[in-house]
């Protein structure tokens, strides 16, 4: 059984790769913001702390930046994807940000 597993893994690399949130990632209007670990780099440029798991993450949007004391949820769909919801605003469908080449 156990050689079936390793066998299994080899042939699907990626799906033996834990996901986790930390990253940097991209909204669809051209913010980005990036967490690491329990630290977050807001849309504003802010490091503030959050409250952090693997696939969730809340930071209060610091003073200065527009929703200031809104609480920001950030929940991790998958690899690739997250909501992101500032205050009581809908979610919205960020992505990993790319490293762009000219």
């Amino acid at each position: 059984m156990r050689g079936l597993m390793i066998v299994l893994m080899m042939l699907c690399p990626g799906a033996a790769l834990a996901d986790e949130i930390s990253g940097d990632w991209c909204g669809p209007d051209g913010r980005s913001l990036t967490i690491l670990g329990p630290t977050v780099v807001t849309p504003g440029g802010t490091e503030v702390p959050g409250r952090y798991s693997r696939h969730r993450y809340e930071f209060e949007t610091p003073a200065g930046e527009p929703g200031a004391g809104d609480t920001v949820v950030i929940l991790q769909l998958s690899e690739e994807e997250v909501d992101v919801a500032f205050g009581s605003v809908a979610p919205v469908r960020w992505t990993r940000c790319r490293d762009v080449t000219s």
